[in-house]
């Protein structure tokens, strides 16, 4: 059910980005293509992704939908950048949201790395800086 709900949400906000908020797009502005955020990320995900039991093709997908998810702001920050003018609040949620998806990747790597007890054996005879 939360699943359904989830992808109702998505599909929701697709919508409105694509019809209702349509006209609030600004091309000038937005420079930085698509292939620029998915090609870095399709390459990380092909080399770091989880070691389960799920079929290879499922888990360099999910690492490629963290790694997406982890850096789906840099393009607002860049957008940002180039208007020279941001709200504070705004730019509050922005940093914020930045930060949130980069501990989110972080925390994704590492659990990465604690497949095998990496981590915890790192962290516990001092091998970790």
């Amino acid at each position: 059910l939360l699943d359904l709900l989830t992808l109702a949400a998505t599909v929701w906000v697709i919508y409105c980005m694509r019809v209702t908020l349509k006209a609030t797009y600004n091309k000038q502005m937005d420079s930085v293509h698509v292939w620029y955020v998915l090609v870095p990320c399709a390459v990380a995900a092909v080399v770091a992704h989880p070691s389960t039991s799920h079929l290879f093709v499922n888990r360099v997908l999910w690492a490629l939908c963290v790694y997406v998810e982890a850096v789906s702001v840099l393009p607002q920050l860049r957008m940002m950048q180039k208007a020279k003018v941001v709200e504070r609040f705004t730019a509050n949620y922005v940093f914020a949201l930045g930060i949130a998806r980069f501990l989110s990747c972080a925390h994704w790597v590492l659990q990465i790395f604690d497949g095998q007890s990496y981590l915890a054996t790192a962290i516990g005879s001092g091998l970790w800086p």
